[in-house]
């Protein structure tokens, strides 16, 4: 048996290298970030659209803003309860999670088109069926 020649040498020896390096994959971090913008001007439109001509004055507008923010600042925080269980338990989470559910399908339905919001008259939002 002969010498192998030089050119399979290093042919053999670039293989290994490819064969070790392995691509990287990484994976990205699904992430949800609120569009407050524009959700603050579905919100209003479906306010002004249930209050017709007679229009909406700015705290009710911010009263429905602060509202859908709201839903948002509590699922934030019940997420980070429920990974601390013994502390979620003392902070009644499980109502709080129902409450959320309940904001959340709502604050859903304005952003759908499906419900309109509305102020009444003591400042406490309300919802009716879109036409």
């Amino acid at each position: 048996m002969g010498r192998r020649p030089k050119a399979a040498i290093e042919v053999a020896a670039v293989e290994e290298t490819v064969a070790i390096v392995a691509p990287v994959v990484r994976r990205r971090r699904r992430s949800s970030v609120v569009d407050h913008g524009a959700q603050a001007q579905i919100l209003i439109d479906s306010l002004l659209r249930g209050r017709g001509v007679s229009g909406a004055s700015q705290q009710e507008a911010l009263a429905v803003v602060l509202w859908a923010r709201g839903v948002h600042a509590e699922a934030e925080e019940l997420k980070t309860l429920t990974t601390r269980v013994r502390r979620a338990k003392t902070l009644n989470a499980a109502d709080r999670q129902v409450a959320l559910t309940l904001n959340q399908t709502l604050l859903d339905g304005v952003l759908a088109g499906s419900l309109i919001v509305d102020v009444n008259e003591a400042g406490t939002v309300s919802f009716r069926q879109a036409a």
